[in-house]
Formats: C-alpha cells, structure tokens, sequence
C-alpha cells in the first residue's frame, strides 16, 4: 500500500488540444471542468475501429504520472491506449483495457514520465450510445504527502432525487444523480506538505477539480472503483502536537456533476 495521492496539477488544462468530435461538443471541453455529458467532448460512432483520439501539445517538458478519464459512458470492455513523447522520443506507450468504473478509467504510471506532448486514443466500438461521450480528464503529477490519511476519513454518497406519496401511501421516485463526496481527515502532516497544502487549496479555490487517489499501487479496476475528481475544499490547518513536525486538516472533496 501506499500513501494516498493528489493530482492538482492537470497539464492538459493550459495545453493545445486537437482531436476528432461531433459539431458543438469538440476536444477542447476537457478544459471546461464540468461533468456533464451535455458540456463533454464527444465521438460519433463511424466505420470499424473508430475510436476518440486526443492530442495534448503541452507546451514545455512535463511529469506526468497519473492520466484519468472521468464521468464518461465508456463500457467495460472500452480499451485505451496512452501515448507520452518528449520531442520525437516515446517515453511511454501503452493500450490495455480501461477498466472502467464508476464511469472512469485511471492509470498510474511506477515513475513519473516526461514528456512535451501527450496522446489517449480509446475505443469503446460496442457502446450501445453509438458514441463516446468524456466530459472531464486529468493528466499530470500525483503528489503524495510523508504519511498517510487517518481511518476517520469518510465516503458519502448525496443522493438527488424527488419522491412523490399517493394518498394511499405509494411512493414514487425520480432519480436524478447521485454524487460520490469524501472527507478525507489527516493528523499527521509534515511542514513541507503543509507549503504544497496551501498551494493546492489556491487551485481548488479557482473552481478546478482536484484528483484524490486512496491507494495509487493498487489495480487499474481497483482505482477507477475508490478515485475521485471534483471540487476540493480544505478546513484549517492545525498543529496539534505543539512542537512536533505534525499537522492535522480535513478536506472535504466532492465529485464534480
């Protein structure tokens, strides 16, 4: 196991995009933040093969260690192939299946990688949409503080819905979303992750999504199931054990709709 990671750095928001999509709904809505399908980049289905395939122009040399696609319609049998170069140099290239959950697929890579520009093809040609629809992604840094969060932090699961009673008692239920939220409580901060703590609540305040990973080494099935990517909200921080180099603060992050 190892300690939980952040991804607060998500390189494809300042990059030149470029890649196929429908009129209206194009590649460059990566950058938009939202989650929703309405607001996503978006693939129509068409001939054998097809696939979405997006290119990231970084810019400069970047680290780049977790990519992530979040709030999609990918089914479970959806593969994916990563593509990483720094000039004409392939610093990593691979396809596998995406193991989707929760509507996501993650993979992080056992070092961080550098590269100027970046690539996700994914095939999905079964989808019964007939298109592919991914509204939010992360590609970036993964930092990870010296220790570990506590056992007191929390999942929860906001459930929207409106539910009308007859006057014989039935009840009937409109489902609308379901959002994942997390408190995640640590007591045991160093100093130097207290400076990258401030940093990445000044992000988080600006309305970008935060990626929280529980347990970076385990599987790609694993981390689709307990990652989360949404909007990131901290409490204060503390020094609880007076001269000690430990801090105590709780964030609260929610999945972003």
């Amino acid at each position: 196991m190892q300690n939980c990671g952040i991804g607060w750095q998500n390189v494809l928001l300042p990059a030149a995009l470029s890649g196929n999509g429908v009129s209206g709904l194009p590649v460059t809505n990566l950058q938009n933040q939202q989650g929703a399908a309405s607001l996503a980049w978006r693939v129509a289905a068409g001939g054998t093969g097809w696939s979405a395939d997006v290119k990231a122009a970084l810019g400069s040399v970047q680290s780049i260690r977790a990519i992530s696609l979040h709030r999609t319609n990918l089914t479970t049998a959806a593969t994916w192939r990563i593509q990483i170069r720094n000039g004409a140099t392939v610093t990593f290239d691979q396809t596998a299946g995406a193991n989707i959950q929760n509507g996501q697929c993650l993979r992080i890579l056992a070092a961080p990688v550098s590269g100027d520009s970046l690539e996700i093809t994914v095939w999905d040609a079964s989808n019964p949409d007939g298109f592919i629809s991914i509204p939010l992604a992360y590609a970036g840094p993964l930092w990870q503080p010296v220790r570990n969060y506590s056992s007191e932090s929390t999942e929860s699961l906001t459930v929207g819905q409106q539910s009308t009673t007859t006057l014989s008692g039935g009840e009937f239920v409109d489902a609308r979303y379901v959002q994942r939220g997390l408190s995640i409580a640590h007591q045991s901060y160093g100093d130097a992750d207290a400076v990258v703590l401030r940093q990445i609540q000044r992000v988080a305040a600006t309305g970008q999504n935060i990626l929280f990973v529980p347990d970076p080494s385990v599987s790609s099935a694993a981390l689709a199931h307990t990652a989360l990517f949404g909007r990131l909200s901290g409490g204060d921080l503390s020094n609880p054990f007076g001269p000690a180099d430990r801090h105590a603060q709780t964030f609260t992050l929610t999945e972003r709709l």
